[in-house]
């Protein structure tokens, strides 16, 4: 038996590698190309799109391993069947319970991994993710240049004459803002000013200048020391939160709640499908023939379009269908597996 064990993980080895690679491989060119959109809007080097890239790995993970573990343990059974090794495997007293009994550890294995993928690591990256964004996008705000064309902080219009670059930063001097709605216009003009970012609130700080205020009232004019401008599209009042909060949040939170749901429903699809691994893989080549590649494809689907069809209208209670496909399929294995062997 340890030999037979040694065979069946290197042949289940070999079909969930010759699968999960293509796979990852596919969908991380997917993702270079989404990051090629966010470029337009923010500038990153190449080390810094390889730290994007890390980020996204849990979900290329999550989406890849299920179904490389799904289609890799079909094709492994199938290839026995073919080559006629399990005919001589049952002839030799081998159960079918074997075979399930080491498709259930690899199974429990990969839905833990995937549960772990989906409560703790996505939730954690996709924070991560959205931070640097963030960040790089506020960064760019206060990359400003000197030009005799206008260029925007907020809804502020906003012109510099002169930057000072040291050690401790950008010093812009001689700039002018201004602002205009329907009833007020606003000018404001600074010796000098610089920009701070903290807590992803980015903050212009003017220093030495004057206001200078039109209105139907009439014109005002105020003088200033120091004076700070926040831009209120970089408050969004975002925080990061941990596993715990992030659960509880998601809860709370329609769209994410409904997320988190299908994420769960999928967590369990390794787990889900042993017994329809060895229904479609294990065949009598002599008296049927082979819709393997079908029959992996409808599986799929429906296992993937119940999750994200129904876990918005059923909410956790599609948990119960896992019951159903259960069921269905240890029948379906009674039928076509366990009566003929």
């Amino acid at each position: 038996m340890n030999y037979l064990d040694r065979y069946i993980d290197r042949n289940l080895s070999i079909n969930f590698f010759s699968i999960f690679l293509p796979l990852f491989v596919i969908a991380s060119v997917i993702f270079l190309i989404r990051v090629s959109t966010i470029t337009s809007v923010i500038k990153i080097d190449f080390f810094e799109m390889l730290k994007l890239y890390l980020f996204i790995i849990p979900d290329l993970l999550f989406y890849t391993i299920p179904l490389s573990f799904f289609i890799g343990g079909v094709l492994t059974f199938s290839k026995l069947s073919f080559d006629y090794e399990m005919v001589v495997l049952f002839s030799l007293g081998v159960p079918p319970r074997f075979f399930l009994w080491k498709l259930f550890k690899l199974a429990t294995l990969f839905t833990l991994i995937l549960f772990f993928l989906s409560m703790v690591m996505i939730p954690h990256t996709k924070q991560m993710y959205k931070e640097f964004t963030k960040y790089k996008k506020q960064e760019a705000i206060i990359n400003l240049k000197t030009t005799e064309f206008g260029q925007t902080f907020g809804k502020w219009s906003i012109f510099i004459k002169d930057i000072d670059i040291n050690s401790s930063g950008k010093t812009y001097r001689d700039i002018a803002l201004f602002y205009k709605d329907k009833e007020v216009e606003k000018f404001i003009l600074a010796k000098k000013a610089s920009f701070n970012l903290k807590n992803f609130n980015v903050q212009l700080k003017l220093h030495s200048g004057s206001v200078l205020t039109y209105s139907p009232s009439g014109i005002k004019k105020i003088f200033f020391k120091q004076m700070v401008i926040n831009d209120p599209s970089s408050i969004d009042g975002y925080h990061y939160r941990n596993t715990l909060e992030y659960f509880r949040y998601s809860l709370h939170t329609p769209k994410r709640r409904i997320k988190l749901i299908t994420n769960l429903f999928l967590s369990t699809f390794p787990i889900m499908s042993i017994f329809l691994i060895l229904a479609i893989g294990i065949q009598n080549v002599r008296y049927s023939r082979s819709f393997t590649n079908f029959l992996i494809g409808i599986s799929i689907f429906l296992f993937y379009a119940l999750a994200f069809s129904l876990s918005k209208s059923l909410d956790f209670g599609i948990f119960n269908i896992l019951i159903l496909w259960f069921l269905s399929t240890y029948w379906i294995y009674r039928k076509f597996v366990m009566a003929r062997y």
